[in-house]
């Protein structure tokens, strides 16, 4: 498979990283939110940095973008030239799009499932998600919770059901995502998230579908004053490390990097579980009106988000995400 990824560094540059001892190599991390205790990314990031510093490897975590936005990581990771990154999921997603189902609406009943089909149950989808990534120099470490499950922050009225939904505008992350709005009776409008405030202050849209921690995050919450509770997904990042990186390292390196990975797994689905529980709290302490729908109500958003799940996913994929969570629900 041809590599996607930019190729933007100089090959005397990648021969000069690829050269140095492993455990001379500091461990940079990369993530784009702010050092905030909200930020799954972060908290993930650290520790993760702090397992490799107890088996004595450097590790440095470097916030707010300052190594490069999502794309600069992983051609960085894809050339050996960065070790480790918390990105979006959309960059799985370049390469292996079979990765949206895992954050189609209603695909797993809580974040409970989501993580046992994540983390502990046999998948031959993810198992080949994680093959194609690596073809392009990346390895798949994880997939960090964000928090809270998805709901529908707006602007201007309570939301309880889909009738309510009729007449807002919601910004999309991509015409796919128009698609599941224009499900629910809503009307879709593809705006990118830095320039999200100054859309609703134009009164382009009204809203967006989001987990809580991100107006919490961002400080949406000063004019995002509805928050409609569908528990609709959970939302992920994406732990990616550089394959080169890991590959030359020796074995005991190997084992460190391995365990830290795994304790850092670990750590965010306990963070996770955490946050779902207080986020909603916060965000009724911010100011913003918490709506959650009857079972009745819930039960028409997820049939009318099952009824578009086939362009949500690329084509032939829905048969194997219900058969990953079905494997994965108690």
């Amino acid at each position: 498979m041809k590599n996607i990824f930019r190729k933007t560094f100089s090959g005397l540059a990648l021969g000069a990283v690829l050269t140095l001892p492993a455990l001379a190599q500091e461990v940079r991390i990369a993530v784009q939110c702010p050092a905030v205790p909200a930020c799954s990314d972060w908290v993930y990031a650290e520790d993760f940095a702090a397992s490799l510093r107890e088996g004595g490897m450097e590790a440095t975590v470097f916030v707010g973008a300052s190594l490069g936005k999502d794309p600069e990581i992983v051609d960085q990771l894809s050339q050996g030239l960065l070790q480790f990154g918390v990105t979006n999921f959309v960059m799985i997603a370049q390469v292996d799009p079979r990765i949206l189902g895992f954050l189609a609406p209603y695909v797993f009943d809580d974040s409970a499932q989501f993580f046992r089909a994540t983390q502990d149950t046999d998948s031959p989808l993810l198992d080949g998600i994680r093959e194609n990534m690596k073809g392009q120099g990346v390895m798949i470490a994880g997939l960090p919770g964000l928090g809270g499950q998805m709901g529908l922050f707006n602007t201007k009225k309570d939301v309880a059901s889909v009738a309510d939904v009729e007449g807002l505008r919601l910004r999309a992350i991509d015409a796919t995502q128009v698609k599941l709005f224009e499900a629910w009776g809503a009307q879709g409008v593809v705006v990118d998230m830095p320039e999200f405030a100054g859309a609703v202050q134009q009164g382009i849209v009204d809203g967006y579908f989001n987990p809580p921690a991100v107006p919490l995050i961002f400080k949406h919450t000063e004019f995002l004053t509805h928050f409609t509770n569908l528990k609709a997904g959970t939302p992920f990042r994406a732990a990616l490390m550089s394959a080169d990186w890991y590959e030359g390292l020796d074995e005991a390196s190997k084992a460190t990097v391995d365990a830290a990975v795994e304790k850092a797994n670990a750590n965010n689905k306990e963070w996770t579980f955490a946050a779902e529980k207080k986020e909603i709290e916060m965000l009724e302490a911010a100011g913003v009106t918490v709506t959650t729908p009857s079972d009745e109500a819930l039960e028409e958003f997820k049939n009318r988000s099952q009824a578009v799940w086939d362009e949500l996913m690329p084509e032939g994929s829905v048969a194997e995400m219900q058969t990953l969570a079905d494997a994965s629900r108690e």
